[in-house]
């Protein structure tokens, strides 16, 4: 891949998808009593695949006292980002009583940098703390990583649950069984939602988790988390190969809403989604307000933001607030940082989650359309173009924060295959 065919937030995305497997589960009910016992300590390992090779390991441990349980569990990711080695390890950190009511999460990523936040409960409800700032949760909301407990406990859930890994965003989740030792499990967020099959253990924990995506869980021994594996590039895991002559028109297999975003008009057809692309194609958002065209400031603040931040598929998928004033990262870090920019210009703007021509395949990547005072144009900072599009698949448009980049990654599952027409 060229340098500046950069890759979007797969690892965190794949984060997501192991969590979401995990996230419905049941918040305490009145009338579930307290254990007379307290529970054995507990251990899990698994090892997390994608395109039938390894790419991480993760390791949960349960600790039991007569206060409650630390339920902490640790991801330790290896991969390639075309021919980059990018390593990432996150821990998250569970304070709950024996009821399995949560009282404090921690979270820890170690990348090229060292990000960290905290949510803590208390009578008013949640608060959280990290390089975001303060804010709050919703009161009966839990982390997705004490989901599994609670599913042991209560078979099946419906409620608010936040993850910590993604900025403690929040939504909606919910597990229902669907066969013996199986269940569903799907977390919506605004715009999106994420689902997984859960296959469970002798001992009422996930054994197997599948995501939407591919990724998959499986629970393996302590001996076999120690032996080494070799990176994968996930650049060529997750693309999608084009067969056909290239021009103007893709055909799309899949579950596809595509949004009327600039530089793509679509339309349904039996055996898919026609897809016609090109820069010219105005799209049909709704109109921002009228006023003096300022196509020139944009391409101007575009400029502003390639000049200013260096590809780097090491650099790990930044956060919306840390991408103001990023000078390394990917896709995502560059359709962030223009569009805190274009906000700051008070220049209506939103992040497109898709896909981008790369030769014969497809690959996962974030742009920006902004409103000129006239009309939207599509703008990609990471290669300066104003406007883009002839060679973009917009999957999902969302605002520049947390629970839109979720939810736009959400949307990258749906799309199976395409063809050139």
């Amino acid at each position: 891949m060229r340098p500046r065919s950069l890759r979007c937030r797969l690892v965190r995305w794949m984060f997501v998808a192991w969590v979401a497997a995990c996230a419905a589960a049941p918040p305490r009910s009145p009338g579930v009593p307290d254990a007379p016992d307290v529970p054995a300590d507990a251990k899990r390992h698994y090892a997390i695949w994608l395109g039938g090779a390894q790419v991480g390991t993760a390791h949960e441990t349960e600790q039991w006292s007569r206060a409650g349980v630390v339920v902490r569990r640790t991801e330790a990711m290896r991969f390639l980002r075309g021919d980059v080695p990018v390593t990432l390890a996150t821990t998250i950190e569970i304070t709950a009583d024996g009821r399995l009511a949560p009282s404090r999460v921690t979270w820890t990523e170690q990348a090229q940098a060292v990000r960290h936040g905290e949510a803590v409960h208390d009578a008013t409800g949640w608060t959280v703390t990290d390089e975001a700032g303060a804010r709050r949760l919703p009161a009966d909301a839990i982390p997705a990583e004490l989901a599994p407990l609670r599913v042991r406990r209560d078979g099946r859930f419906l409620g608010p649950v936040f993850l910590p890994a993604r900025g403690f965003v929040s939504g909606v989740g919910r597990i229902d069984p669907v066969a013996p030792r199986r269940l569903v499990a799907r977390l919506v967020l605004d715009g999106g939602t994420a689902e997984a099959t859960i296959d469970l253990g002798d001992d009422a924990m996930p054994a197997r988790v599948v995501d939407g995506e591919g990724v998959i869980a499986t629970r393996i021994t302590a001996a076999q988390a120690a032996i080494p594996f070799t990176p994968v590039d996930l650049i060529a895991a997750t693309s999608i190969p084009l067969s056909g002559t290239p021009s103007h028109h893709l055909l799309l297999e899949g579950a596809l809403a595509l949004p009327a975003v600039p530089g793509q008009t679509s339309r349904a057809q039996p055996d898919g989604v026609l897809l016609e692309l090109s820069a010219r194609l105005g799209g049909s958002l709704p109109s921002g307000p009228t006023g003096a065209d300022r196509t020139r400031e944009i391409a101007a603040l575009v400029a502003r933001v390639h000049r200013r931040i260096a590809p780097d598929l090491a650099v790990h998928p930044t956060s919306a607030h840390a991408a103001a004033t990023a000078t390394t990262g990917d896709c995502t870090t560059f359709a962030l940082a223009y569009a805190a920019i274009a906000g700051d210009r008070a220049i209506p703007t939103r992040v497109v989650t898709g896909f981008r021509v790369d030769g014969d395949r497809l690959v996962r990547h974030r742009w920006a359309v902004s409103w000129t005072g006239r009309a939207w144009i599509a703008v990609d900072a990471a290669f300066g173009a104003v406007p883009a599009g002839g060679d973009l698949v917009g999957l999902a448009i969302h605002d520049a924060d947390d629970v839109g980049l979720v939810a736009g990654e959400a949307a990258l599952t749906h799309l199976r295959a395409a063809t050139w027409k």
